[in-house]
């Protein structure tokens, strides 16, 4: 571990550090921090030292990683036991072979396949959830989101495979969350632990299977996958790179879809605007080439992501010593940028909390000032598939329903480790 002790930062409980005032408020955490201490300051927390770079320029200097020295793999460690292998999980070659075989999986012939079976899911799905009644968005979009991961992604027909697939990836979802990171089967972490295993038992079984004869699905897609040599990707690396995109863009999306939902049930005269956009497609299914024609679907989406940002805290380890802002980061220290609150700064966003889509006719105003997918060459390889799932579910959701809030108040969120209304975000869902 080395020495920190020339980095300012807060008085911390021993073991526990600042560890529950960041999950009451991680974001405040962030700005009071940074208001006291500067834009380098040392945050003990889950039981590590982190050194917080803030702005947009810490953003940009990691994730662009110019010299090579900040190591994902190394930084995300605590996420090993669920992440291990996934694309996030490399560095350097051994990443950039990697992401250069997945893209395979996201070319546009293929994304039109997965856009067919989206909006077939879709269709049958949305007409089952309740109307003229107050009902939790939350959870609807979250089962939702699911269906598209058993079904799209993973072609899976019976229903009692998918009841197990749904309740192994919650655990495993709910461990990756647990403050107590020890691995007993009473804790969420060693809930989630097991969940994980059960979870490559059944991606194991799959892959047999779609090597013998591939479908259309996207598990398909990366067992056929090959490098450029014309080798295909071992066992283990299908079902790690599967499970790490699985909960990426799971949260992504079910988070992304939830904050719209809340805004447009506030917001009528918006939620009217994406009404109008949407019916100037063609009628029918939302179709591939028409994701470009809905700008205001898009701007509001990136609303969305700004204010509540999927990852709003990211990891990673320095390799070698460096320096940043005048302060001294030795070899080995764990780094924490923040892409949450760089795109809630009022320096950078005038009135923050405000859900304002117009921002997005404008560039942003710095190149990091808004990055909810990252950036660099670990920047979400599925932020485009991401959004094609968001699209296409708010597009069938809008021409069927109108939404309305069905809460006395505000929702308030919880952002670790993803973004969630408390309440599930009541909303009424009234028939057109």
């Amino acid at each position: 571990m080395p020495d920190l002790t020339h980095i300012p930062g807060p008085r911390a409980l021993p073991v526990i550090g600042q560890t529950l005032p960041f999950l009451r408020d991680p974001y405040g955490t962030y700005f009071r921090n940074r208001d006291s201490y500067g834009e380098v300051f040392r945050l003990p927390v889950f039981g590590q030292t982190w050194v917080v770079l803030a702005g947009p320029d810490a953003l940009e200097e990691v994730l662009m990683n110019r010299d090579g020295i900040y190591s994902a793999q190394q930084g995300l460690r605590a996420f090993a036991p669920f992440f291990s292998g996934g694309l996030l999980h490399r560095d350097d070659a051994d990443h950039r072979s990697h992401r250069r075989t997945m893209q395979a999986a996201f070319r546009a012939d293929v994304m039109r396949g997965y856009l067919e079976q989206m909006n077939f899911e879709t269709a049958r799905i949305l007409p089952t959830w309740p109307t003229g009644r107050k009902t939790r968005f939350a959870p609807r979009a979250k089962a939702l989101t699911l269906e598209f991961a058993a079904r799209v992604f993973m072609g899976l027909t019976d229903p009692a495979q998918i009841a197990r697939f749904n309740t192994l990836f919650i655990r495993e979802v709910r461990g990756t969350a647990g403050i107590l990171r020890l691995n007993l089967p009473f804790l969420p972490y060693g809930r989630g632990i097991r969940a994980r295993a059960a979870l490559s038992e059944t991606f194991q079984q799959l892959i047999t299977a779609r090597r013998a004869a591939p479908g259309e699905d996207f598990f398909s897609q990366l067992c056929i996958a090959q490098d450029e040599d014309g080798k295909a990707w071992s066992d283990k690396d299908i079902a790690d790179h599967f499970n790490f995109l699985l909960i990426a863009a799971h949260d992504a999306v079910t988070g992304t879809l939830t904050v719209m939902a809340d805004a447009l049930a506030q917001d009528q005269s918006l939620q009217h605007a994406l009404r109008a956009e949407i019916a100037n497609l063609p009628p029918g299914p939302l179709q591939y080439d028409d994701l470009g024609s809905l700008p205001l679907i898009e701007n509001t989406m990136n609303e969305a992501l700004r204010i509540h940002a999927p990852s709003a805290f990211t990891a990673r380890r320095a390799t070698a010593e460096t320096a940043w802002k005048g302060t001294r980061i030795p070899a080995g220290t764990d780094l924490v940028i923040a892409p949450g609150p760089v795109m809630m700064d009022p320096a950078l966003w005038p009135d923050p909390n405000a859900f304002t889509p117009a921002r997005f006719t404008a560039p942003p105003p710095h190149k990091f000032a808004f990055a909810p997918f990252g950036g660099g060459a670990h920047k979400c390889i599925g932020m485009h598939f991401s959004g094609m799932q968001i699209k296409t579910v708010m597009t069938h959701l809008l021409r069927r329903y109108r939404i309305t809030s069905a809460g006395k108040d505000h929702p308030k969120w919880r952002q670790i480790p993803t973004p969630v209304p408390t309440n599930g975000l009541p909303v009424t869902l009234t028939p057109l």
